[in-house]
């Protein structure tokens, strides 16, 4: 703004004029008596262009540009700013403008029933994201979350672990009515992120599951219903068996069929409540008809003393055990016999964005033979191979 200062004798009451361009362009001036008084003046319109100038200013620029568009169209189409921003909360029924540190206490509580594991992963990286960027959450833009899958120098895998944390996060804050959208659901991690080589994992063959169950029939006959589930059904040991509190699987979640009963439709199958499922979320596991055969065996569930009891049916099976291995199993093999991802992911419990069964278990390793025995694995025909085993020790 152009502001001048010029003096006229002739005016001997106010000397002094003070000449300006006000708010809208339009040109000013006033007369005063000292110089003192002329440069102390501030036109009112002035002072409150330099307040909405500076309250301006402290909005991030994308904001600004926001601004300026919304208040184009709303001139435009005849609507007022608040009016609108009041309808959009209403039709969307958004409860609260909730900072992201406020609503990350709030998740965590609500997945407070998950492994000590996953609990530690998921708070470390939404700790980084929330001392990266805490705002409120209706803030967040896809921008924002890409600034912060692009920080460090950390490798891809780490990357993609932490989109689908943050993208797990805002799924559940909407439908908590937390924020009208989730700003990390357009983010393709392969496409955005770079493809991510496949995992190798560690799963039973064939013939370690067969020398595994023979075992167990032996010595742990209690242990089938766990080894089943775990291998033959793709369930969490911790859903199993109920670890970290969560309600433990139960023979009245599973349901038998006879071949009669198969026939007319039913189904044989195993239920996951939520309050047993890791994600919190129920679903459905169909039984194989082997599965049915070692199920029918009977034995605890839950498993008491499971650790020193596994142990002892791994080890004299010859087994290597890992972390994972028989839902690691199941996985592998349902994919090379079944060829289905989709029906496999919701067995598994995955989530709808997750990459961990293509990343994972389409390796290939597994032949077609092999995965054809698996699921035709019968505790009759191990009880056949004791018995002549039994019978040939005692002829000799």
């Amino acid at each position: 703004m152009n502001i001048t200062l010029d003096t006229n004798p002739k005016r001997a009451k106010s000397p002094w004029r003070k000449s300006w361009t006000a708010v809208g362009g339009k040109q000013k001036r006033k007369w005063f008596s000292t110089e003192a008084k002329a440069k102390a003046h501030t036109d009112s319109g002035d002072v409150s262009s330099k307040r909405i100038g500076t309250d301006l200013a402290v909005l991030p620029k994308r904001d600004r540009h926001a601004a300026l568009l919304a208040t184009t169209l709303a001139k435009e189409n005849g609507f007022n700013l608040v009016d609108a921003a009041r309808f959009y909360m209403q039709h969307n029924e958004i409860s609260s403008d909730m900072l992201f540190s406020d609503a990350e206490v709030l998740f965590h509580e609500s997945r407070s029933g998950m492994s000590k594991r996953t609990q530690t992963t998921r708070k470390s990286t939404l700790g980084a994201f929330r001392s990266f960027r805490d705002q409120h959450l209706r803030d967040y833009t896809r921008a924002d979350i890409e600034d912060f899958l692009s920080q460090g120098d950390v490798v891809n895998r780490t990357r993609h672990n932490w989109l689908e944390q943050v993208n797990t996060f805002f799924n559940w804050a909407v439908r908590k009515k937390l924020v009208s959208g989730n700003p990390a659901k357009d983010i393709d991690a392969e496409q955005d992120l770079g493809a991510l080589p496949t995992n190798t994992i560690t799963f039973l063959t064939f013939d370690e599951v067969e020398r595994l169950m023979r075992t167990a029939l032996k010595h742990q006959p209690q242990l089938i219903p766990y080894f089943v589930l775990g291998i033959f059904c793709g369930i969490r040991p911790s859903e199993i068996t109920g670890e970290g509190g969560k309600q433990h699987i139960d023979w009245d979640d599973i349901t038998l069929v006879s071949t009669e009963e198969q026939e007319e439709g039913e189904v044989a199958e195993v239920n996951v409540p939520s309050t047993s499922s890791k994600t919190s979320e129920p679903r459905q596991v169909e039984l194989s008809e082997n599965a049915q055969a070692w199920l029918r065996l009977g034995g605890e569930l839950p498993p008491k003393g499971i650790k020193d009891r596994r142990i002892d049916v791994y080890t004299k099976a010859g087994v290597k055990w890992e972390n994972d291995i028989m839902r690691h199993t199941f996985a592998t093999m349902h994919c090379r016999m079944y060829r289905q991802p989709e029906r496999l992911k919701l067995e598994m419990g995955h989530a709808q964005n997750s990459r961990t069964l293509y990343n994972h278990y389409r390796s290939g390793r597994v032949k077609l033979i092999d995965a054809k025995k698996f699921w035709t694995l019968m505790p009759y025909e191990i009880l056949d191979i004791n018995t002549q085993r039994a019978n040939t020790q005692q002829t000799a």
